[in-house]
């Protein structure tokens, strides 16, 4: 659409990584975690997705004065190594050469904390315990130095559930657990959000009370206003958020797919491609049509095993939902379905 007859007049508003001013409905959630915060405890912070995590988390460390905040993403680096590289540069501001010991890294970054009370945030953490399990947490859980984690999770389990006793010992995590916002939130935090990026008398509160009820969270909700926004030319009618389902699911996939190689790319739409011919497929059918894909892009093909990695990230993303079975002549086998974050009627 030619961006003079847009109806968007602010972008940043419907960007789901755009932090709100105000947080509705979660201030409670955000005394919480500004007191413990204060209070220099571990903290645990949990809840299913489009809850507001990263946000209230990311808005916790801007209002804080005299303490060193470091922020760390770990979809982006899944091994103690590359933690430990990342929490040093953002801590330092330069960059970190490759090659260095983990020793040093540890060295390093207990230099750099020894004076001031420092807060490093793992974000995703459970990719990092895929991969690195609980080394990197019970580590940094046992240094000398004011040093306070916050670890954020969309599992809807704790923590303990996925550590070691003697993690779980030293590191005291006081949790915080997020609830998913109700329907009549969720209408009124996207009403919001529209009323600062869309023209005036621009969207039907019926097609928004659409989206509302057929969007799994609000993140996925963002974008599905998003692209009813972009595809309307006089308004989003229930019609425009009918027409942009298929649009808004594909750049809600593409966001979370964001930081990750061309393989997982290439691993969901092995999935999607199964899925839309025969519906639920097992992992077999994944690996096979994942071959198919990796020639015709002319690409090496990484083993099974990888690829079996790769399809845990995206049970943890919530793009797929994986059953397993036991037993049998083949032992484990997986039954795979999409998992669309904006639902069908």
């Amino acid at each position: 659409m030619n961006s003079s007859t847009s109806l968007i007049s602010d972008p940043g508003p419907l960007q789901p990584e755009t932090i709100p001013l105000e947080f509705e409905c979660r201030q409670q959630a955000l005394e919480q975690l500004k007191n413990r915060a204060d209070s220099g405890r571990n903290i645990h912070l949990y809840g299913e997705r489009g809850t507001g995590k990263t946000h209230l988390t990311l808005s916790t460390l801007q209002s804080m004065d005299d303490v060193q905040t470091c922020y760390v993403d770990c979809r982006h680096c899944q091994t103690q190594y590359q933690i430990l590289q990342q929490i040093l540069r953002k801590l330092t501001g330069e960059p970190v050469k490759d090659g260095l010991h983990t020793s040093t890294l540890q060295r390093r970054i207990e230099d750099r904390t020894t004076a001031v009370q420092t807060i490093i945030v793992l974000d995703e953490i459970d990719f990092l315990l895929q991969e690195d399990e609980d080394s990197t947490l019970y580590h940094l859980s046992r240094t000398s130095n004011p040093i306070h984690l916050v670890t954020i999770s969309p599992n809807k389990t704790e923590l303990q559930d996925h550590l070691e006793e003697r993690t779980y010992s030293s590191l005291q995590p006081q949790t915080i657990q997020l609830q998913p916002y109700t329907e009549d939130q969720t209408y009124q935090i996207l009403l919001q959000r529209a009323q600062k990026a869309l023209k005036p008398q621009t969207l039907q509160k019926q097609a928004l009370g659409k989206i509302t009820s057929q969007a799994d969270d609000l993140k996925s909700g963002l974008h599905w206003l998003k692209a009813a926004a972009e595809t309307a030319e006089n308004a989003v009618t229930v019609s425009t958020v009918e027409q942009t389902r298929e649009k808004a699911f594909k750049q809600h996939a593409q966001q979370l797919l964001q930081p990750f190689t061309q393989h997982h790319h290439l691993t969901h739409q092995a999935i999607k491609e199964l899925h839309s011919e025969l519906g639920t497929v097992t992992a077999g059918d994944v690996y096979q049509k994942y071959r198919e894909l990796t020639d015709k892009h002319e690409i090496d093909s990484l083993t099974d095993r990888r690829i079996s990695d790769y399809l845990k990230h995206l049970e943890l993303l919530d793009l797929i939902e994986a059953e397993y079975h036991y037993g049998g002549r083949k032992g484990k086998t997986r039954e795979i379905t999409v998992k669309r974050s904006v639902s069908n009627p």
